[in-house]
């Protein structure tokens, strides 16, 4: 994402996930804007797939297992509102999903996730983005990661890409990046870099390879919560 849409995403997890209304103010669905007939499809279709795959995905049963290990169970609702950690949203064409930390003064475990309903291409996308997601989510959950840290932050999107599956040979294959020679390595320095870019704490991608590279060793060969990488 640029700077642009980072910022946008924050705000709009923040506002989707973490709404605050005056007490005056009631659920009146006149103030809501009408669900379009196409919305209400994507979002009817995410939301079947989140339950599949949180049922049946070898990956995502295995995140939602670790999550709920340290603290951090994302099949729960949030305390206070219900609504699910996992969140299906409509969104711009520029974003498809993402983790967004708790809020200021929450625990890790009022995290959560937002999965834009109609920018998953297929089944197998939202299983890939959640897988990618969690980890991030993990991350948070157990090490209390800081994101404006640009050396946490680029330390969890290592890993992200390297454990979820989102550098395998076939991806690669997808995004006609056709290395051969550590492709799995490439990839994931490469998507981590454009990641760690897009923080607004981040001022030039020299400084996103610079963050990437300080944390290199120590964090692509961190397979945490996996034994070896997926």
């Amino acid at each position: 994402m640029t700077d642009a849409a980072f910022a946008r995403w924050r705000e709009r997890c923040a506002s989707q996930l973490y709404p605050v209304k005056a007490p005056s103010e009631a659920a009146d669905p006149i103030d809501q804007p009408a669900e379009s007939a196409a919305d209400r499809s994507a979002r009817i279709r995410a939301e079947q797939w989140r339950e599949d795959l949180i049922r049946t995905s070898p990956m995502v049963r295995f995140m939602v297992k670790h999550l709920a290990l340290v603290g951090c169970n994302p099949v729960t609702t949030r305390e206070g509102d219900m609504q699910p950690k996992i969140h299906i949203a409509m969104c711009p064409p520029d974003i498809a999903g993402g983790f967004s930390p708790s809020a200021p003064g929450k625990p890790p475990s009022e995290a959560g996730l937002m999965v834009c309903a109609n920018r998953m291409l297929s089944k197998t996308h939202m299983e890939d983005t959640l897988a990618h997601e969690m980890i991030h989510w993990w991350d948070h959950c157990r090490f209390n990661v800081d994101w404006s840290n640009l050396r946490h932050h680029a330390c969890s999107e290592i890993r992200a890409a390297s454990l979820s599956g989102d550098c395998r040979w076939s991806r690669e294959l997808r995004r006609r990046n056709y290395g051969i020679v550590k492709q799995h390595q490439e990839c994931t320095r490469r998507r981590a870099v454009l990641s760690v870019r897009s923080n607004p704490a981040c001022p030039d991608e020299e400084t996103a390879k610079r963050a990437v590279n300080e944390v290199w060793d120590a964090c692509f060969n961190d397979t945490r919560p996996f034994d070896e990488i997926y």
